[in-house]
């Protein structure tokens, strides 16, 4: 049975394609090299274990102590494909990051007698509806009295707010995974460390919320489960995916992206965009020409009638054609959003006019079944007038409206 945890279900959230490459496909790609933040995060996440877990033992590291085991582990890990893509910034200033906010943490939370740690890098299975959820807790402890308390690490660069961590899913699910391992649970406190900013969130979730993580969880579950096609979905994100190869919205740029300019304009993908960007750009001018023409037109027609009117006439002569100029009575309706309009269309539908002035929208139709608008018996005759198949369309997009 498949099992599920936070940052796969992230990655579903995030992009479909990406988890089917990943989890199903089970593709894997070389090393491009790691990150500077995540290369610090680990280092940071090794010190607080040693910290905790001698703990445990009742052995209380100095300061002294653990700022030495992180200066060890830094250099005993440290490696040439180590990324620092912010610009200004060094090594140095990574590893001085890190020791400041182990600093901050000891001094914070000296002697570390606020409760008792269990574990520290606690794995977490459990069930949930039928689903196999799994997870590693940073630090799980207790008061000795049903009080729990489940501990996250974080070095990002970043605050969340109180609302973000009050609904954060992760710890939501490692609180369900706790209260079904141990039978002495009366309460649970999720704590989040951003250990840079030297600031502690803490957050209790109601057994109403933990119902509702639960229903989120396990409806996302069964999304994954019936998806058959894994859509990829571009963002930002797309930046940082190490399968641009294999995704079928990066994968063509990403194999032209290395072709030598003579070669990459003669590319027949690239050659279909282009041609297919030129003339959609010759059809706007055109479009454009001809408001521009018809405003004209209008103009002219508007003196024309002037002229008419001035003259007595009912036609106009011109070299090849006339102008012919009547008067005519007509009846107009309000338009949409003026005034008048509702009353005219709940008069027609009352009257059994409507039919016969309103169009059908066949799109809409599939949409609002989509959106559960019908009822069942509703849907089930709709579907006897459609026919499933499948379309495929193109769109014209610029890069750089994507992007954003």
């Amino acid at each position: 049975m498949t099992a599920y945890s936070h940052s796969k279900l992230s990655t579903y959230e995030n992009c479909p394609q990406q988890y089917k490459l990943r989890y199903i496909d089970g593709i894997e790609v070389p090393e491009a090299g790691e990150g500077i933040e995540a290369f610090l995060g680990l280092r940071v996440h090794e010190v607080l274990e040693k910290l905790h877990k001698e703990l445990i033992l009742s052995r209380l590291n100095s300061l002294e102590d653990i700022l030495s085991y992180y200066r060890t582990q830094w250099e005993r890990n440290w490696h040439g494909n180590v990324l620092i893509l912010r610009e200004g910034f060094t090594k140095n200033d990574y590893w001085k990051a890190g020791e400041e906010a182990i600093a901050g943490y000891y001094r914070r939370y000296h002697p570390f007698n606020q409760s008792k740690t269990l574990a520290t890098e606690h794995p977490i299975t459990f069930d949930l509806e039928g689903y196999t959820i799994r997870g590693y807790i940073d630090r799980l402890s207790h008061d000795g009295r049903g009080g729990y308390e489940i501990h996250d690490y974080k070095t990002s660069g970043w605050l969340p707010t109180q609302d973000q961590v009050d609904r954060d899913r992760q710890l939501g699910l490692y609180h369900m995974g706790i209260t079904e391992k141990f039978g002495d649970v009366r309460a649970v406190r999720l704590v989040w460390h951003y250990l840079l900013f030297d600031k502690e969130f803490v957050s209790e979730r109601t057994e109403a919320q933990l119902k509702d993580l639960k229903a989120q969880v396990v409806s996302l579950i069964r999304t994954i489960e019936r998806d058959s096609t894994f859509e990829p979905k571009e963002s930002k994100l797309c930046d940082w995916c190490e399968y641009p190869e294999y995704c079928p919205a990066k994968m063509h740029e990403a194999e032209v992206g290395k072709l030598p300019p003579n070669k990459y304009l003669k590319e027949k993908g690239v050659t279909l965009v282009n041609q297919y960007a030129a003339l959609s750009a010759r059809i706007k001018e055109l479009k454009e020409t001809q408001i521009e023409l018809e405003a004209e037109r209008e103009t002219i027609a508007e003196a024309a009638v002037a002229y008419a009117e001035q003259r007595g006439l009912t036609k106009i002569a011109g070299s090849d054609f006339y102008l012919k100029v009547a008067e005519q009575m007509v009846l107009e309706f309000p338009r949409a959003g003026e005034d008048g309009r509702e009353a005219l269309e709940n008069y027609l539908k009352e009257t059994g006019g409507w039919e016969k002035v309103s169009i059908l929208n066949a799109k809409k139709v599939s949409k609002a079944i989509d959106d559960g608008l019908f009822d069942q018996k509703t849907v089930k005759t709709l579907r006897k007038f459609g026919e499933e198949v499948s379309k495929t369309s193109v769109r014209l997009v610029k890069k750089h409206d994507e992007e954003e």
